[in-house]
């Protein structure tokens, strides 16, 4: 087996203390148990215990078993020397559904993809078809914004049929409708549905829907609050001016939390408040300072992206947004775009999605180094080389620009922001999340190795579709679906991530 290297400073000389007493597979009494897998030597972090430190990593069926210094026996045994052994990463938000991103996401680090933002009804049929299907665990909220567009367009039939077209819910003419008054007292209930039926919180692309009022959404928010779960939110406005700024939107969800008893989860806050988002994190932490429960989450690359035809770029946009038009990317052709362009695809009828590019690396950096702020993707499907790079390389990117390459983060912070803050977001009311994000003896064996001196994201602006490299083996519920660093054909070891929530 190749021994890899490790030239951080005080990992080699901590495994080379730990090897000399410890020869490689030294075998075990006789009398021992044989584990299904056992990860030999391997640098094991766990953000919760504090653990950091070589041991031995034993796995049987679809849970950690030991974590140990000393000699253990497997029916296989992966040497795990000069790796680093982690809880598999949990995106809060991932907008992708198919295999194909899911090998992405695999290749990534991530173990646990999730539609928290926008979510999805109907609820239980969206578990039912992915059953036995996912490579990687999954899971979804209940969506407000899909909710009220069925209700738009006449409930049953007729509303189901009208979901299957999700771009209307985004663009069409009912975003800026209220819900019928004879419909709207379906909204509650229907939520109430969703999270019956396992969702996970409440999701709202309130943004995208501007018909959405203040009332609407202080009602969504106290069905969350009555069945103590969370708001996803894509708050309101993203704008660096007031009025209708993100400055406000934030307010909004910090009041609907504190008057509810909801918590409110306000994602990829570095794509709604750009340079003004280290403040909005302020906010959100004096707000926590006195009681109300409300988190946010950044992905770590400077763009966005929108449909051109969505209301993010309507009339003063450069303004709201801190841009110009020479700051978009066509995700068609990967180049810049002019004015004259702009307005032709703005006119048009293509679905055409631009790469914002808002955000500086200086902001970044800063919401970074903030412990409060977790680290999601809101990736998607990859559509070719000008898909936008966070759906392949997010958590890799993470690792290797930020940890390895600036010094932004230590490992196991990291690692704490990725895998252990996404689960105690949730666990107190998705059961699940209480054995994720832990690398413990008990927990899910949702488990990543990955080369400390190579791992980063490859993906780029302009050549997204590349996987991550550096990860080794990341195992899902026991079940290995990236070993010696290449994809595992033909396994789907991906479970249901349901809450338990009876409103």
């Amino acid at each position: 087996m190749t021994v890899h290297k490790c030239h951080l400073p005080g990992f080699a000389a901590l495994s080379a203390a730990w090897l000399s007493v410890q020869p490689a597979f030294a075998a075990p009494p006789a009398s021992a148990i044989v584990h299904d897998v056992v990860y030999i030597g391997a640098r094991a972090i766990d953000p919760e215990t504090g653990l950091d430190a070589v041991r031995n990593i034993a796995v049987d069926a679809d849970r950690i078993t030991t974590i140990t210094a000393d000699p253990v026996k497997g029916r296989r045994m992966i040497d795990a020397r000069g790796l680093i052994a982690a809880p598999g990463f949990i995106d809060l938000h991932s907008h992708a559904t198919n295999a194909e991103a899911a090998g992405y996401q695999a290749k990534d680090g991530v173990t646990t993809r999730l539609e928290l933002e926008i979510g999805a009804y109907p609820v239980r049929r969206w578990y039912e078809v992915r059953q036995g299907r996912e490579l990687l665990n999954y899971g979804t909220s209940v969506g407000h914004t899909p909710i009220r567009y069925f209700l738009q367009k006449g409930g049953g039939a007729a509303g189901l049929e009208a979901l299957g077209r999700r771009e209307a819910f985004f663009s069409g003419p009912e975003i800026d409708r209220p819900i019928p008054d004879a419909a709207y007292g379906q909204l509650a209930p229907l939520l109430q549905e969703g999270l019956r039926e396992g969702a996970i919180g409440i999701g709202s692309g309130t943004q995208y829907a501007p018909g959405i009022t203040y009332k609407e959404m202080l009602d969504v928010t106290r069905v969350a609050g009555k069945a103590h779960t969370c708001v996803f939110t894509h708050v309101r406005y993203g704008s660096l001016v007031e009025p209708d700024s993100t400055l406000e939107s934030v307010q909004e969800s910090i009041a609907n939390a504190a008057a509810t008893g909801a918590c409110v989860h306000v994602v990829h806050i570095n794509s709604m408040a750009m340079s003004d988002a280290p403040l909005m994190v302020d906010l959100m932490r004096g707000a926590r300072d006195r009681g109300v429960d409300v988190s946010t989450e950044i992905y770590p690359w400077g763009g966005s992206v929108d449909s051109i035809r969505s209301v993010i770029f309507d009339p003063g946009w450069e303004k709201r947004w801190g841009v110009t038009v020479g700051d978009l990317q066509s995700r068609s052709t990967g180049k810049r775009l002019t004015q004259a362009e702009f307005d032709a695809l703005r006119g048009g009828t293509a679905d055409d999605g631009v790469i914002m590019h808002m955000n500086s690396e200086a902001t970044i950096t800063a919401l970074l180094r903030d412990p409060m702020v977790m680290v999601a993707s809101d990736g998607g499907d990859i559509a070719g080389p000008n898909s936008h790079p966070r759906s392949a390389g997010t958590f890799a990117r993470i690792l290797g620009h930020y940890v390895r390459e600036t010094g932004v983060l230590a490992w196991s912070e990291a690692i704490r922001r990725m895998a252990l803050m996404p689960a105690q977001r949730l666990e107190a009311f998705v059961p699940a999340m209480r054995r994720k994000g832990r690398l413990q003896a008990g927990a899910d064996a949702d488990i990543v190795l990955f080369d400390p001196d190579k791992v980063g994201a490859r993906a780029a602006y302009g050549d997204a579709a590349r996987y991550s490299e550096g990860f080794n083996y990341v195992m899902v519920n026991g079940v290995l679906v990236v070993d010696q660093g290449k994809l595992v054909p033909d396994v789907r070891p991906g479970r249901p991530i349901r809450s338990e929530i009876k409103p």
